[in-house]
Order: C-alpha cells, then sequence, then structure tokens
C-alpha cells in the first residue's frame, strides 16, 4: 500500500502449539501446562479452545466461563440446523461473574449458510454472525481467509480477528470468530499475533470437531494494524482497498484503506484534503454478505426492498448497493458492495456528492469483485 506510515513486524515468541503434517491437515493440543483438573477451558465451545494459545492472550489460568454468553447446537452436516456454538472466557471476580477489567475473550463457532430467518424482526436482534461491523478490517496472510479489526486504540482496545473455511463434502462452511478485550494495546504487534493465532488454531481444532475437511493457511508470522485515521494517502496513490476510486476535485482527494487480501469484508474510506471522512465503501462476501442480506429483510421489510433478484438499489436511507456472484470460497451467497455518506443523511448531500457516490461504488465494487474473482457488478 501507498505511504503507510505502520510495518508490519514479525514476532519473535513462540505463541501456538500447531503441528502441520501432511499439508497441514492434523492439529494437537498444546502441552497441558498450567491447567489443573476441571479447568473450563476443556469443555467451553464444546472443547475446540486450544490452550497454549489461550494461555497466550489471557494469560495464566485458572479461567472462569461465562454461562450468560453460552449457547451450542446444530452442526455442518445439518439440514435443519447450522452449528452456532459460542463461549466466553475470563478471570473470575466472583463465583458468578467474570472479572470485567481483566483479559477475556468471546468465541463464536458458525456453520455458513446458516438457516434463514424468515420470522419478524426482533428487539436486541444480533444478526447471523459476529464481525460483520468490523472496522476497516486488515486482512490475514499466509494463506488464511479472515481479517483482524479493532475497536479503539487503548489499552482498553477490543480486537476482533475471524476465520473462514471452506469445508469439501456439500457441507456448510466454516466461520470461527474472536473478540478479545483487555489483553493490553494492538500496537503491540505480539497482541494481534496472540489473538490470531488463537482463532486459526480455534478453527483447525473446530474443522476436526465437527468434520469439516478444508485448507488451512500457514503458521501466521505478521498482523497488519487496520488504517488509523492520520493513515490517509491522497486517492491517485491508493492500491489496496481503495484502488481505482477516483477523485473529485478537493472535496474527494483522500483515501484510507487497508491491503486488498483475501478477507471476506474490506472497506475503502474517502475524504476531502483537510482530511474529514466523508464516504465509507463497504464489500461483504460469503457469510457476512448472507448476514447484510438476512439484516436487510428485518429493516426494510416495510419499504419491499432490497431483493435478491434485484442488481442494484438503494436503500431508504440512502444507501447505494450492488451485487456480484463470486466463485469458490465464497460461493452461495452474493456479494454485496454499499456506498454511503459518513455522519450525514443521504438527503443532506448535494447532487455532486450523490453523483460521485455512485461513481465512487461502481469502481470500488469492480475493482474488489475482479480481486475475488466474482462476476462484474451492476452498475449503481
Amino acid at each position: 500500500m501507498a505511504h503507510r506510515r505502520r510495518r508490519m513486524t514479525v514476532a519473535g515468541a513462540v505463541l501456538g502449539a500447531l503441528l502441520l503434517l501432511s499439508g497441514g491437515w492434523l492439529w494437537l493440543r498444546g502441552d497441558g501446562g498450567g491447567q489443573a483438573a476441571g479447568d473450563p477451558l476443556s469443555s467451553a465451545c464444546d472443547g475446540v479452545l486450544p490452550e497454549r494459545e489461550t494461555r497466550a492472550v489471557l494469560g495464566a489460568g485458572p479461567w472462569k466461563r461465562d454461562p450468560e454468553a453460552e449457547r451450542g447446537g446444530g452442526g455442518l452436516e445439518r439440514v435443519d440446523e447450522a452449528l452456532n456454538v459460542a463461549c466466553r472466557l475470563g478471570h473470575g471476580a466472583s463465583e458468578k461473574s467474570l472479572d470485567h477489567n481483566r483479559p477475556s475473550i468471546e468465541v463464536s463457532v458458525n456453520g455458513a449458510p446458516e438457516t434463514r430467518k424468515v420470522e419478524g424482526r426482533k428487539a436486541f436482534y444480533k444478526g447471523l454472525y459476529p464481525g460483520v461491523g468490523a472496522e476497516a478490517p486488515a486482512p490475514l496472510a499466509d494463506g488464511w481467509t479472515g481479517f483482524f479489526s479493532l475497536t479503539g486504540r487503548s489499552p482498553e482496545d477490543e480486537g476482533t480477528a475471524a476465520v473462514f473455511l471452506e469445508c469439501a463434502g456439500g457441507r456448510r462452511d466454516l466461520l470461527v470468530t474472536v473478540r478479545a478485550q483487555k489483553t493490553g494495546t494492538f500496537d503491540d504487534p505480539d497482541r494481534r499475533i496472540a489473538v490470531v493465532r488463537l482463532t486459526t488454531a480455534t478453527a483447525r481444532a473446530a474443522a476436526e470437531r465437527w468434520g469439516c475437511e478444508a485448507r488451512f493457511g500457514g503458521r501466521i508470522g505478521a498482523v497488519p494494524l487496520p488504517v488509523a485515521e492520520d493513515e490517509d494517502v491522497p486517492i491517485g496513490e491508493a492500491d489496496g482497498t481503495c484502488e481505482g476510486v477516483p477523485a473529485r476535485g478537493r472535496t474527494f482527494a483522500r483515501a484510507w484503506e487497508n491491503a486488498r487480501g483475501g478477507a471476506p469484508r474490506e472497506e475503502c474510506v474517502v475524504g476531502n484534503s483537510g482530511g474529514t471522512r466523508l464516504h465509507v465503501l463497504r464489500a461483504f462476501y460469503g457469510p457476512y454478505a448472507e448476514h447484510v442480506w438476512d439484516d436487510w429483510r428485518r429493516n426494510y421489510a416495510y419499504a419491499d426492498t432490497p431483493s435478491e433478484q434485484s442488481p442494484y438499489g438503494v436503500l431508504p436511507g440512502g444507501v447505494l448497493w450492488t451485487a456480484a456472484d463470486c466463485p469458490t470460497p465464497f460461493d452461495g451467497a452474493t456479494a454485496l458492495f454499499t456506498a454511503g455518506p459518513l455522519n450525514r443523511g443521504w438527503g443532506g448531500l448535494t447532487e455532486e456528492e450523490k453523483a460521485y457516490g455512485r461513481a465512487a461504488l461502481k469502481a470500488f465494487a469492480e475493482a474488489s469483485a475482479k480481486h475475488h474473482g466474482c462476476s462484474a457488478p451492476a452498475t449503481p
């Protein structure tokens, strides 16, 4: 990417306990040190959390499970009910609760596609999958399909990592998401690597547990920081997720982008020459596109739009969208691309700004779809 002020670094500490044989099909649990008999790790999330990688994120045990965050059921082979497992693990504040001032992790293991939700919208609806609202997700390297994202830039940071596995044999695919809280600043590259290695090791264990024959990536050596607010580049120099997005005078002159890899979530922000961010462009693939479709059906049922049979459209709030069909590993769910103003309603935009939004979405969607081998999106 052009003019990036941060550089990825390789951690020097060994944080994982992975043994790769025959192309990476065998996963072994860590050395077992430090976990007393009856520790909740053995049963959290149906026992797919690897001990050594969990310890690298949370620190030494003993740990405690949060019963209110737990769910489990379904499977990758189930037609009627997709796999949906979740757990939260941290250090205990009392017999019944976690200490929210100490490190904790939330882990979700989902089969995709999820069973479609056709009932009316529910209060506090969280959607089909976690991680859809990830801010400026940065793609994972080393052969993994996934991303790392941040909420905040302080010791109170939340880091979210997600890994998507395509399962062979007609089974549902596998999506593993880990959200880490209070684990230290993610400006430390070792912190980012630890969370991502926990996610990839959990994905390996989940694939073995639920019979997902999948191609795994290699051992994660570096995890980039998502783009920060002071890391904008001239739009004409963008070579990541904003590549090809047009400039328009001083109003749309700067871009905030991440590298374009294999991530199922992408984001590009454009703004003026003074550094004010004005428009956000997003791409959703695989389970994330499915999540957005489901969310739209619930939120905009009154407007009879959008429809998966339509190639493009405008949401009632003014967000533009277009779609594309994609090959493996994202086949089975139409990819979605959206564009909308930041911190302003569509009605407050000038006609010139609206025209720019359409042109920017067209360029962004075409470049993203081409990178992922998808069909050309319809012109919005």
